[in-house]
């Protein structure tokens, strides 16, 4: 019987690059994905993973290495398939969570705007050696890379088409998310999702379709499914596909998001960890679904009425995880402060970083900083900053403990005392 990979030495692998040099190796690792030992298996996937698509970055090597994924996916007897599908989407689009909650638009990645294709010969760029020109124009030949690997996926993107019908519940959720981040094909993926969603019995397998159709409905500005989503928000549904709709509604929607369905994230925000753990299945976030909606919460930016702002206020303060509470405090932030260039700041010294000058501050603004300020997550030991160094440097905030509490000491001192 024919291998899928006997084609395979008729690549002149030596000549091409990845992650840590020549792709002379990529061969073998090809080979163990077929292996019958489990463990070379996993190995033969993990060396993939590092050097072809290492940290979400796609090199030269990466998209001749895809028509054989291919092949290894749709051999029979192929083992550990899902992961497979995973590689393949990454490969495409780097790490698939980069592009939730809103999707990835290959028009806007690789716009003319951004290299002059047609001043370019990209098939001479191929052909260089890469010790004469990987140092050249990296970010020229970078692109090229990601490019020429998402068209190799998409070439073949009709696989994961067919795999949303198989018989492994995981291949299933594998394909159909992949799904979402080939909007060219489109026409035929979204009524597999819409199956899926509307007639499958695994409430996993509806939630994770429903939010395919969220982002490939916001990339290709169809919110079509929006009407048949409201009614999924309905109480007797699964808590799970409640909120995948609400998410895709407000992906969908923005700031006109119905009612109920922000009600819905709101509600998934009060208890991030539950939220999360209740997602465990279908990850899309890389922090999990309590970001997720959190996320979602930052693009809707709900209006700053006062029982909208009290919801996202208790949320804020329970939050207890340095790595997926900031994206809740982001979008409580996003709310009072919708206007990043208008923050108002002062010049704090020793380090002259500017930073919101609390006696500026509006009563809403005061009060979501406390709500913040009370979040367990100021008493972790040891501290982690690192996602919250992103938010106070998005908002102009202290992201250290002390300089926190100093703010908020400050804000008092200025004779605003709390609201509740």
């Amino acid at each position: 019987m024919a291998s899928p990979l006997d084609r395979l030495d008729g690549v002149g692998w030596a000549r091409l690059s990845h992650a840590y040099g020549r792709a002379g190796d990529v061969p073998g690792f090809l080979r163990a994905l077929l292996s019958t030992d489990a463990e070379a298996r996993r190995k033969g996937l993990g060396d993939l993973q590092w050097t072809i698509c290492h940290q979400g970055s796609r090199y030269r090597a990466s998209a001749p290495a895809v028509p054989f994924l291919f092949d290894v996916l749709e051999a029979p007897g192929t083992q550990d398939r899902a992961p497979l599908i995973d590689l393949l989407a990454s490969l495409a689009v780097g790490y698939q969570e980069w592009h939730v909650p809103l999707g990835f638009d290959p028009f806007a990645a690789f716009a003319e705007g951004e290299v002059p294709w047609q001043e370019i010969d990209p098939d001479e760029l191929r052909a260089t050696d890469p010790e004469e020109e990987d140092d050249h124009d990296p970010g020229l030949l970078n692109l090229l890379w990601e490019k020429d690997a998402y068209e190799a996926v998409l070439r073949r993107v009709y696989v994961f088409q067919e795999l949303t019908n198989d018989g492994d519940r995981g291949v299933r959720i594998a394909a159909a998310k992949a799904l979402a981040w080939f909007p060219a094909a489109g026409g035929a993926s979204a009524p597999l999702l819409r199956r899926i969603a509307r007639e499958g019995a695994d409430p996993d397998e509806r939630a994770n379709a429903t939010l395919g159709l969220g982002i490939l409905g916001h990339v290709l500005r169809d919110d079509s499914d929006a009407t048949w989503m409201r009614g999924e928000l309905a109480p007797d549904r699964p808590e799970l596909v409640r909120l995948a709709a609400a998410i895709s509604l407000g992906v969908l929607l923005g700031p006109a998001i119905p009612g109920e369905a922000l009600t819905v994230l709101l509600e998934a925000v009060q208890d991030l960890a539950a939220t999360t753990a209740m997602g465990a299945t279908i990850p899309w976030h890389w922090l999990g679904l309590g970001a997720h909606a959190s996320a979602v919460l930052r693009h809707v930016r709900p209006e700053p009425t006062a029982a909208n702002l009290a919801a996202l206020g208790r949320a804020a303060e329970r939050v207890a995880e340095p790595m997926g509470g900031p994206d809740l405090f982001a979008a409580l932030l996003g709310v009072v402060f919708p206007d990043r260039g208008a923050i108002p700041t002062r010049m704090v010294p020793p380090s002259g970083f500017p930073q919101v000058d609390p006696a500026r501050l509006t009563a809403e603004q005061a009060e979501a900083l406390r709500a913040i300020g009370r979040a367990p997550v100021w008493n972790r030991e040891p501290f982690h900053d690192g996602r919250l160094m992103d938010v106070g440097l998005e908002f102009r905030l202290p992201w250290d403990p002390k300089r926190y509490r100093a703010l908020l000491e400050d804000l008092d001192a200025q004779g605003r005392p709390p609201t509740s």
